[in-house]
């Protein structure tokens, strides 16, 4: 019932997952959408088409989620809110294993993609009879453009909306134990402290479109060739709805020639991940800002995932809170972009996009530095809790600054794309806090004395 009045109501009404209780450990950066021109003036192409959730449900769990729609926003819409109505409900209380969660998971987002086909099965009727109609009437291709340019036009109305889909990422927190689910091209990073107390990131989402080798190959074994997508080189080869590149593929220009449905409906699962100290923050991030990054940062993957958790980084030093930590990050990445194309088009080099689609950028802390928020609290360094989904800020006698980021390999990694473990970034911490702040422990003979300082 939920699911079908936000179909109804999309954008007339405040969604119910508005008034759930907001994470305070999370925050989110946004940028909506830009159409660039050559004289270096942008504009918005449309309203923004990405959706969010960070959200608490109880002391043991909370959900992070973000949406991204593909043509509108509805599916992405529909969509969020019969995730959360599927595991933020008390559904989760009878789950005391690590398959039992994910089984869940697994079955709320079967749930919403039969839904949302369910919702649309009257477009696909009125689509049938027009087919119908225009075939029983035996004329050419242009004879039925004279006569029938009205309903052609209502047909082409109704293969937009067929055509409507979303990516999705969605991260619980369950009893101290992480659970992601994926489709489509959103993407989720784990952040944690590896040897000698450098930052490791690992990509715990799979990308789905032809940057996937996999992907890649199960279309090529349907017939389909790389020159098919050359205008949507991050089509999303699996997605929630999207009819038309589903049942409806034979339509569509560009998959028609598939041998079976191109586009399936076939989420990642992963979990659980137990929190740990070593945990320091997890991001989710739009399937905009990824290709922001891939416009952007040469290399595979995980360059561009290396790059933006450097900025992450830095951020965590320079800002006060975690939303201009995100905001702060989503800025730079947008304004580099238009930097980029810039530089291309004054180059005369090939324009490769001429355009960016929304950016959404969640970061949720688990247990990573944020000094200038807490400089007024007796100048301690606080670090977070990361036993309860609703934790709060807690004094610690120490806190790990990070010098160094590197990209480690794991079981849970976009295929095709192996991490170099030995990669590193160059040191970008300001330790002049620090040293003045063993100055004046110093002073007051504070020191540990196991420790040397000197």
């Amino acid at each position: 019932m939920i699911r079908m009045e936000a179909m109804e109501n999309n954008n007339k009404t405040r969604s119910w997952t508005d008034d759930l209780k907001v994470c305070n450990q999370t925050g989110v950066g946004e940028a909506t959408n830009q159409i660039y021109k050559e004289d270096g003036s942008r504009y918005e192409g449309y309203k923004s088409r990405d959706k969010k959730c960070l959200c608490i449900a109880e002391n043991t769990l909370s959900m992070y989620a973000i949406l991204s729609g593909h043509n509108e926003v509805k599916v992405a819409e529909y969509a969020l809110q019969g995730l959360a109505a599927d595991l933020l409900l008390g559904q989760l209380n009878s789950c005391h294993t690590d398959e039992a969660v994910k089984e869940l998971m697994r079955q709320s987002f079967n749930s919403v993609e039969k839904g949302y086909l369910d919702s649309i099965n009257t477009h696909v009727a009125r689509k049938t009879a027009i087919q119908m109609q225009l075939s029983a009437d035996g004329m050419n291709q242009y004879e039925i453009s004279q006569q029938f340019e009205n309903v052609l036009q209502k047909l082409d109305w109704i293969n937009n909306e067929l055509s409507i889909g979303a990516s999705a990422v969605v991260g619980l927190i369950h009893r101290s134990h992480l659970y992601l689910g994926n489709i489509g091209n959103c993407r989720a990073l784990l952040c944690k402290t590896g040897e000698h107390d450098t930052l490791t990131v690992t990509q715990l989402s799979i990308d789905h479109n032809l940057l996937n080798a996999e992907e890649a190959a199960r279309l090529f074994r349907l017939g389909l060739m790389a020159q098919n997508f050359e205008g949507v080189p991050l089509y999303s080869t699996r997605c929630i709805g999207n009819y038309l590149g589903k049942a409806g593929y034979k339509d569509c220009n560009f998959l028609s020639s598939a041998s079976t449905e191109p586009v399936i409906f076939e989420p990642e699962i992963v979990g659980g991940i137990q929190i740990t100290s070593a945990c320091r923050f997890l991001v989710l991030m739009s399937s905009g800002l990824c290709r922001a990054l891939h416009d952007i940062c040469t290399g595979d993957t995980s360059t561009g995932n290396r790059e933006l958790v450097r900025m992450i980084s830095e951020e965590f030093q320079n800002q006060s809170t975690l939303a201009g930590v995100a905001q702060s990050v989503v800025h730079r990445i947008v304004q580099k972009h238009h930097d980029v194309y810039m530089q291309l088009v004054e180059e005369n080099k090939p324009v490769t996009f001429s355009s960016r689609d929304d950016v959404t950028l969640l970061i949720r802390n688990f247990n990573y530095a944020l000094p200038k928020a807490f400089m007024n609290r007796n100048r301690s360094i606080n670090s977070f809790s990361s036993t309860s989904s609703d934790a709060t800020p807690t004094e610690s006698d120490h806190c790990t600054i990070n010098s160094n980021i590197s990209v480690t390999s794991s079981n849970i990694t976009q295929p095709g794309n192996p991490y170099d473990a030995n990669q590193r970034i160059r040191s970008h911490v300001d330790f002049s806090e620090f040293y003045k702040r063993v100055a004046e422990a110093k002073a007051l003979g504070q020191l540990p004395g196991n420790i040397e300082f000197d």
